[in-house]
């Protein structure tokens, strides 16, 4: 049975420039690094500093380099598969990003590439889980992840990138999540096949932006991973030739609270259809397969609200999304968090976090679960120790892994994060 589930680039894992005026779904788990203001304070953003000056000189020029780490150590006290061992795994990111208009003169336009690199065990191998306990989790990986051009045109109202792109950090995103290991907590998994971490894919998307508070997008996307093609590890070979099967997905959202001392939010609504041909769990073919999904992000409270970039808040976020049961695995998918960003005096850049996430999965004869949900419920407070140093302690417990009829699991992991 091939597992119709999707991974996510996690946090701090690649560079990208983003216009927060008039931003759609943009990726919050691939922040740019911290601006640099001087030479003196470049050697406080980064592990190895502002390389002599180089760093600061590249960034005056419109390119900005970010190279970021990820380890995770995670152990299973109860329950699942297996708590005699444990289990290390890590994510290595590279990724380049070039203004067009400081380097060549040309507004609005931005070049990207990431090279990944990932390795380790899974989470799975000791919960059992079906929905993954850590976000970086994959099959070892070397590979150009990401290589794309983005264009704003007419005023900052509409967007076009092309390229090789993860979908997920351009639809069905909750933009509160800030500090979440779980590898499906505020991300679309039920979609069949997107093309996200770690297989990103070949296509193009164009959003709108009519006014501050409302935006509309679509992707078009190389939908040959439902064959069993590894499109992370591919160019667009696959885009343009056989097979031939595409994954579509359109979303539109609208905002408020935009001002600076005002709560945002954001309610999104997106729907997605693949065009490949389908087995049934009940026998026979079906020809695409269509799902819809609603994200809701929300500011609950700001220490200072008239300070436009002081992040200490409350946030929140909830989301739904339907795939069919007859050929997938998952029909609803149901979570949500809760999220604290210095709630210790003192710590103003720490962040505690609380949410879960519910499955359930497809009744249909030959789906083969002995349970009908799994319901993943995280806790975690990640310290901030240095600009470019955060680690993060987090306990998830598991309920029904997998369906599988397991005792519930109680999973605990350790999350370094250095950019250097």
């Amino acid at each position: 049975m091939i597992r119709f589930t999707t991974f996510v680039l996690p946090a701090a894992a690649s560079l990208f420039i983003t216009h927060a005026a008039l931003a759609g779904p943009t990726p919050q788990d691939a922040p740019e690094p911290p601006a640099v203001q001087s030479d003196t304070s470049a050697e406080h953003q980064y592990l190895t500093g502002d390389w002599f000056g180089l760093r600061r000189g590249l960034e005056d020029r419109g390119i900005e380099i970010g190279i970021n780490g990820i380890a995770d150590w995670s152990h299973n006290f109860r329950g699942g598969l297996d708590t005699e061992r444990s289990v290390f795994r890590y994510l290595l990111d590279l990724g380049i990003s070039i203004d067009t208009e400081a380097l060549l003169k040309w507004k609005g336009g931005t070049f990207f590439i990431l090279f990944q690199h990932t390795d380790g065990d899974l989470g799975e191998e000791l919960a059992g889980d079906w929905q993954w306990t850590s976000g970086i989790d994959s099959e070892p990986r070397t590979q150009i992840s990401e290589l794309w051009y983005e264009q704003w045109l007419l005023d900052e109202r509409l967007r076009i990138k092309v390229g090789k792109i993860d979908a997920n950090n351009e639809f069905g995103l909750a933009e509160n999540l800030d500090g979440f290991i779980h590898g499906s907590l505020g991300y679309l998994i039920n979609p069949i096949m997107l093309p996200t971490y770690p297989d990103p894919a070949t296509g193009f998307n164009i959003f709108a932006y009519p006014v501050e508070w409302f935006y509309a997008g679509f992707g078009l996307y190389d939908g040959a991973l439902q064959e069993g093609v590894p499109t992370g590890k591919r160019g667009p070979s696959t885009f343009f030739g056989s097979p031939a099967d595409l994954f579509l997905i359109s979303e539109a959202g609208v905002r408020w609270g935009l001002s600076d001392d005002g709560r945002p939010g954001r309610l999104a609504l997106g729907v997605w259809h693949h065009t490949g041909t389908f087995e049934r769990f009940a026998g026979g073919a079906e020809n695409g397969s269509t799902g819809w999904y609603v994200f809701l992000d929300q500011t609950l409270w700001r220490e200072n609200p008239g300070t436009a970039d002081d992040e200490q808040a409350i946030n929140m976020f909830l989301h739904y999304g339907w795939s069919d049961p007859d050929i997938t695995e998952i029909e609803h998918h149901i979570g949500g968090g809760l999220t604290w960003r210095g709630a210790i005096p003192g710590r103003d850049s720490d962040v505690i976090g609380l949410g879960a996430s519910l499955v359930t999965f497809s009744d249909e004869p030959g789906a083969d679960f002995d349970d009908d949900y799994e319901l993943n419920i995280e806790t975690f407070y990640k310290i901030q120790l240095a600009p470019y140093l955060a680690v993060t302690f987090d306990l998830q417990h598991i309920s029904n892994p997998g369906g599988a009829g397991l005792r519930d699991a109680l999973m605990g992991t350790l999350r370094l994060e250095v950019a250097f």
